[in-house]
């Protein structure tokens, strides 16, 4: 049996679970326990087949690593970790800047948000021309194009009898290669034929009277005008602008549409709000889920270790309805955080019903400390860890008397001869 335990446990005795330890008061409780379980057992014979204790040790393995994580749920502020909701994520999304606690929050703290303008780069729109036509003669062109410190000169090469479209999509390509700040595109008008460039700068808001400036250096001598002039590059069509926004009725501008507020927010504006935008300190979505996520995975495995034990040993059927009635007997709480049982008995997670209870605060029936679900987990799990032989098959010889004194009917292992060596990495 040793060597069978010390192969399961191998990789396990140097990482003891937190939970898995215990204090002298705590083992004395512990071996109060396993006594009064003692007083109510039969006597039994069983057969030591390796298949039954390797049976025993994963029921109680897993046993261990679910009580361990609850009891981690249960005495870790997991909720107390902020998150941040919006109203409307469409138009304004809300991170924190650093990891916070809920408490550092003020109470019914909530920061109205309204975004009166985004702010944009400068928009120049060219010249319609005629589509199929060639603007420029063959040659050389050289063209600047000026920011508010810095300055960058091109030259261009125009083919023989190149098109308005074919000249204006390649200046588009090559301005945006050459990743100085600016995006090109051309906008066609197929039925009428025409065609014209766009360029905008990617730099938001005002640093200057203008975000930047086409000119002509150089041209053709048989060229009557340069290719900025030509495409009417320098054309304002919208110049820069910073974001105006509020926030809890205080107005401030920003020449980015990211903004931080108050050292603890950072928002991000994607459109105009018709309405204000609500901004609430909650529990972290992502802490919350992930948490779920690693309970539910740590049950199934329990439940999946039962399932492996019961086509060996019936009595493992005990261990399967037992938690099968847990849950069933604390569906509508499950239920409302999104977790659900399914045919088998595996539990499963519904993300946005996790994501809704996160925000809502519903998720603190599940993780809070004196939760009623995890408690009587907790407790179904502690019969489970003292007693692992209970869920594998055995046969009954007889049943204590109950009218003789606890003393006399009772010892500290007859609940099962394996229980103080599986306890014995862990005491």
């Amino acid at each position: 049996m040793l060597n069978v335990y010390n192969y399961y446990i191998q990789d396990y005795v140097s990482r003891t679970p937190h939970y898995s330890t215990h204090k002298r008061r705590e083992l004395r409780d512990i071996y109060k326990n396993i006594v009064k379980m003692s007083a109510s057992e039969p006597l039994y014979k069983i057969d030591l087949s390796e298949e039954k204790q390797a049976c025993a040790l994963s029921i109680k393995e897993s046993a261990l690593a679910l009580k361990e994580f609850s009891n981690k749920l249960q005495d870790t502020p997991l909720l107390h970790t902020a998150g941040v909701h919006s109203s409307d994520s469409n138009s304004v999304r809300a991170a924190l800047l650093h990891r916070m606690d809920l408490s550092e929050f003020p109470e019914d703290a909530r920061y109205t948000v309204d975004v009166k303008q985004l702010a944009s780069g400068q928009r120049n729109i060219g010249y319609l021309l005629p589509s199929e036509k060639a603007p420029l003669p063959e040659g050389s062109y050289n063209f600047t194009v000026a920011f508010e410190q810095e300055q960058y000169s091109f030259r261009f090469n125009v083919a023989k009898e190149s098109t308005a479209f074919d000249l204006q999509s390649k200046l588009a390509d090559f301005i945006n290669k050459t990743g100085i700040g600016l995006k090109a595109q051309v906008a066609l008008h197929k039925e009428m034929g025409i065609s014209r460039l766009e360029l905008t700068a990617a730099q938001t808001g005002i640093y200057g009277k203008s975000s930047f400036v086409l000119k002509d250096v150089e041209k053709p001598e048989v060229a009557e005008a340069g290719l900025v002039d030509t495409f009417g590059l320098n054309q304002i069509s919208a110049p820069a602008q910073n974001a105006l926004y509020t926030v809890n009725n205080v107005t401030y501008t920003a020449p980015e549409n990211t903004v931080t507020h108050a050292d603890t927010l950072l928002l991000t504006f994607y459109s105009d709000t018709p309405s204000p935008v609500t901004v609430t300190p909650v529990p972290d979505r992502t802490v919350v889920y992930d948490a779920m996520e690693e309970f539910t995975l740590a049950y199934n495995r329990l439940v999946q270790a039962g399932k492996k034990t019961v086509q060996e040993n019936k009595s493992s059927a005990f261990l399967l309805r037992g938690l099968s009635h847990l849950v069933a007997s604390h569906y509508s709480a499950l239920h409302s955080v999104g977790i659900t049982a399914d045919e088998e008995g595996y539990l499963t997670l519904d993300p946005e019903k996790v994501d809704q209870a996160a925000v809502s605060g519903d998720a603190d029936s599940i993780l809070r400390q004196d939760a009623s679900f995890l408690n009587a987990l907790n407790a179904r799990l502690e019969s489970v860890i003292l007693n692992p032989m209970r869920f594998v098959d055995k046969k009954l010889v007889a049943y204590p008397d109950p009218t003789a004194p606890v003393s006399e009917r009772t010892s500290p292992y007859t609940t099962s001869i394996y229980t103080g060596m599986l306890f014995n990495n862990y005491c």
